[in-house]
């Protein structure tokens, strides 16, 4: 037995090697797009409508963009619905309040897309397609 669980150990940290180093050979635009994370998913009520968000603008529910903890605001992610497969790309522009809530608030036009509207909540998987500052 003692043996077995030696060669699985073995095996493992081999395979945890190899991927990490795989990983350093990409480059950094790739890079980002790799780590998929996952999370609740919620969307701003409307009477943020017009309201100031933190970075400066003007929230707008029709618009495709998200309230994410840490990434830096213009950070553009692909968001997934989990139980039915859509997609959307948003554009972070706003700072959650609390540590708690979901990983994600989204827009109104955000979540309809991503057919959560009615349930106001929606398991998600999301991306960095384009972190902020990097051009094209």
């Amino acid at each position: 037995m003692h043996g077995k669980r030696l060669i699985v150990n073995s095996i493992l940290s081999i395979y945890l090697a190899s991927s990490c180093t795989l990983g350093h050979a990409k480059t950094a635009a790739h890079r980002s797009t790799l780590r998929v994370h996952s999370g609740l998913a919620s969307y701003y009520s409307d009477r943020f409508q017009g309201r100031r968000t933190a970075n400066g603008e003007r929230f707008d529910q029709r618009g495709f963009t998200a309230m994410h903890r840490t990434l830096p605001f213009g950070t553009r992610l692909r968001v997934t619905n989990v139980s039915n497969n859509r997609s959307i790309e948003v554009r972070v522009n706003d700072r959650c309040r609390s540590r708690s809530g979901p990983a994600l608030d989204l827009s109104r036009r955000a979540a309809e897309e991503l057919g959560f509207l009615r349930s106001g909540l929606a398991r998600v998987t999301y991306e960095i397609i384009k972190p902020t500052g990097e051009d094209g």
